[in-house]
């Protein structure tokens, strides 16, 4: 019965755990999505120093959790999103607008879909 009971907490343990990591990740995502937006809007309107300063912050942000993300998810994954800054910070330096919107888009919905991949739904884990 004793053991029952250590597998059963265990299991709420790794629950509880999963479900703060999904919820962090999601907030993380979601605080990058708004700041590439914002850069987006800021290059759209010609300001293209902002735009970059905007793009700066959430890869810095995203390098901040370099440890942490690459502990919790997939390399591949980690390692596009981490190209996907790289190429968006070059496009904004040479402020080639239709390329930038593209890799910015791509880049967004790359943050996105790894903020709902690691939820805890029901679709996830089937």
């Amino acid at each position: 019965m004793r053991r029952g009971w250590l597998a059963l907490g265990l299991l709420i343990a790794l629950v509880g755990l999963a479900g703060w990591h999904g919820a962090a990740l999601h907030g993380l995502t979601g605080e990058l999505t708004g700041l590439l937006t914002q850069a987006e809007a800021r290059a759209e309107a010609g300001d293209w120093t902002e735009a970059a300063g905007l793009t700066r912050q959430a890869s810095e942000r995203w390098e901040g959790k370099h440890f942490y993300l690459h502990a919790t998810l997939e390399h591949d994954v980690t390692d596009q999103i981490a190209c996907g800054f790289a190429e968006t910070l070059e496009l904004l330096q040479c402020q080639e607008a239709g390329e930038y919107s593209a890799a910015n888009a791509r880049l967004v919905k790359q943050l996105e879909l790894l903020g709902d991949m690691e939820r805890p739904l029901l679709e996830n884990l089937l």
